[in-house]
């Protein structure tokens, strides 16, 4: 019983981490430039994209060097990922 019950919090722990706020936003392999662009406005990690995500699109937007497309590829990605992303933030037209 005890080995299935290790098992089982194992599987927790792993899916836990798929969606942590802590992953780097550099692990989701969006490219060089929309991850630069990023790391020059102090978002280095999931969760301080989601808070900026939940100021609106266009504060994502707002920030140099991370346009339209980048943003549909990294909301796409996120919720491919099990993200729940911020009420708002629909999807950006193409």
């Amino acid at each position: 019983m005890q080995a299935r019950q290790d098992i089982v919090d194992s599987q927790k722990a792993r899916e836990s981490a798929k969606v942590s706020p802590e992953r780097p936003i550099a692990e989701l392999a969006l490219g060089n430039r929309p991850t630069d662009a990023l790391s020059k406005a102090g978002i280095t990690n999931v969760g301080q994209f989601l808070a900026k995500l939940g100021e609106g699109e266009d504060a994502v937007l707002a920030i140099e060097g991370f346009g339209r497309k980048s943003l549909i590829d990294l909301k796409k990605k996120l919720r491919q990922m099990g993200y729940e992303l911020p009420v708002g933030a629909e999807e950006a037209a193409a």
